[in-house]
């Protein structure tokens, strides 16, 4: 038999949580909850970011690397024929590029490849065709790119309008330029004979699974090893 006292207890201790209980414990539920989302937020960001940081340091420098070693090689059009000018407009390419502006977004060149093992010292559009051209193309392809992501393109025909192939991408809007300067290095140049270095600058902007974009520019200056 138990006991009024005891029987008493029992109803207390079976009373259940208050409402001001169940409301402190919510509350506190919700702030431990929501430090644990922002950690775990901030460690997903970083994480991104980081990767977002590595992709654009890759981009950069496969960009910076492709096209220093071919403008470093470029070539005569025709020394034979007194035409000594390395940059050139493919739509004339006897014409040397007119300078200035002394900083462009669009280059064009030629590379005496010649047959495999051998060249003949004159820039042509055969088989295979020595003109060179690196551009940036929007979306759609077409140039200049105003808005990002833009894609860094070398073109490989008579025709620097032509799409070309693609390098590099999530370069940024107008990420591409290429300064020309005098074999000083810090003269600008004041004709296409006047070129000794090729001052070339690359912008990549990654924006993958963050809202903070990872940013990367190289710029790296190219002497030119075939000027006279």
């Amino acid at each position: 038999m138990i006991r009024p006292v005891n029987r008493a207890r029992f109803v207390r201790e079976e009373s259940g949580f208050s409402l001001p209980e169940m409301l402190v414990t919510i509350t506190i539920m919700m702030v431990v909850f929501f430090a644990l989302y922002s950690i775990f937020d901030m460690s997903v960001r970083l994480f991104a970011f980081g990767s977002n940081k590595a992709e654009a340091m890759e981009s950069a420098r496969l960009g910076v690397e492709k096209m220093e070693r071919e403008i470093r090689g470029a070539y005569k059009y025709n020394s034979g024929a007194s035409q000594n000018h390395l940059f050139f407009d493919t739509s004339d390419a006897t014409t040397p590029l007119t300078v200035p502006p002394t900083t462009v977004s669009e280059l064009t060149f030629g590379n005496d490849m010649g047959a495999p093992g051998a060249g003949n010292e004159v820039i042509e559009c055969g088989a295979p065709c020595e003109y060179i051209t690196y551009k940036l193309t929007d979306g759609a392809g077409t140039t200049p790119c105003n808005t990002a992501p833009c894609t860094l393109r070398r073109v490989n025909t008579a025709n620097s309008d032509d799409l070309g192939d693609p390098v590099v991408e999530d370069v940024a809007a107008n990420g591409l330029t290429f300064t020309l300067l005098q074999g000083d290095g810090a003269t600008l140049a004041t004709d296409e004979s006047d070129i000794g270095i090729v001052l070339v600058s690359l912008d990549i902007a990654v924006n993958q699974g963050t809202n903070t974009e990872a940013t990367q520019t190289l710029t790296t200056a190219i002497d030119l090893r075939n000027k006279l």
